[in-house]
């Protein structure tokens, strides 16, 4: 029997300002892997498409030297994988809200046409200006969807978020403003001459400095470093250790996440790899390295179809990666092998 769908709303902002902003509602069935996690971005794929319609040739040429500029030496990219990529939707993802341990892991994301900017979409102000309250100036192009998430790095839920809830004096625009003003000031280049002098214990003629606990420096970027350093010592379990704490930190740090994975990886802990690189994949759709890794992850798990989709967006994204195109063609020439004859 089939499994009832469940149900999220989220918000419509078109980017002509004539026409009003709208709630709408997409449901998916719980039962099949990822489907919470993708019914959005491929709702807002199948709009998009069909908003922009059959790209023109002159569309195409300004879509494929918009990624020809990502690929530094791009004279040996392989053509049919840049035709490839070239041909294929992406959704951009921003974060307005992110999804942190002091809001409950609630998030609120902004989903845009990542083609609007050179596909002649005008600049969708009411978008603009919803990122601008939030903190983010940002220029939006084309149509825009606003969504609500519950992400804490192990469960995931797409959330209501409701038409009334598009207003610049709303709680969760509140929320963002003042959390990416504290990013802002976290990352300033003063915040961060301040923590590097407090790393470095000071001289003092009459006796050697004391070293500093080390809780005073458990920033989630200190202890990311430190799981580098544990990971290239091959360390494993401490590297671990180390980017769980860095996570507790800061949940939205993807790199610790990234690279929580490449050292699962090499425990063998494929499972939780492959989790560690989805949760990049929420915060960074286009991380290339993840696709890689939990590529690897499906692939040691003989989920050879997953594999080679994974392996496929890598080479999609970065055209010039050997890595992606050798471990694409591993595991479609497995794939072949297993199946039935």
């Amino acid at each position: 029997m089939a499994s009832k769908p469940d149900a999220f709303s989220f918000v419509y902002i078109p980017e002509e300002t004539s026409e009003p902003i709208e709630q709408w509602e997409e449901t998916f069935d719980p039962k099949k892997d990822e489907a919470e996690i993708k019914a959005l971005t491929d709702r807002c794929k199948k709009h998009f498409s069909k908003k922009r319609g059959p790209r023109t040739p002159a569309q195409k040429a300004a879509r494929r030297a918009a990624l020809m500029k990502n690929v530094p030496g791009s004279s040996d990219v392989d053509e049919a994988m840049l035709d490839t990529a070239t041909a294929m939707s992406m959704v951009e993802h921003t974060s307005l809200l992110s999804n942190s341990k002091d809001n409950g892991f609630i998030g609120i994301n902004l989903y845009t046409d990542d083609e609007a900017s050179f596909s002649g979409a005008s600049i969708n102000h009411r978008a603009s200006e919803i990122a601008s309250c939030c903190g983010m100036p940002l220029q939006v192009n084309g149509d825009a969807f606003i969504g609500r998430t519950y992400d804490n790095g192990d469960d995931f839920r797409r959330l209501d978020f409701k038409v009334s809830e598009v207003t610049s004096s709303a709680p969760w625009v509140q929320e963002a403003r003042a959390q990416n003003e504290r990013k802002r000031q976290r990352d300033s280049p003063a915040a961060l001459e301040a923590r590097m002098r407090v790393s470095q214990p000071a001289p003092t003629p009459q006796a050697a400095p004391q070293p500093t606990p080390s809780k005073q420096l458990s920033t989630a970027e200190a202890l990311k470093e430190q799981g580098n350093t544990a990971l290239k010592q091959g360390n494993l379990q401490q590297a671990v250790k180390l980017y769980s704490e860095a996570l507790e930190a800061d949940s939205t740090l993807a790199a610790a996440y990234n690279n929580r994975a490449l050292a699962h990886l090499k425990l063998d802990n494929l499972a939780d790899a492959e989790a560690d690189c989805s949760y990049v994949l929420r915060l960074e759709p286009r991380n290339v390295k993840a696709f890689l890794r939990r590529g690897s992850a499906r692939e040691a798990m003989q989920r050879l179809a997953e594999a080679v989709e994974d392996y496929q967006q890598a080479s999609v994204l970065d055209p010039k990666s050997k890595e992606a195109q050798s471990k694409l063609a591993s595991a479609k020439q497995a794939m072949a092998a297993s199946a039935p004859q």
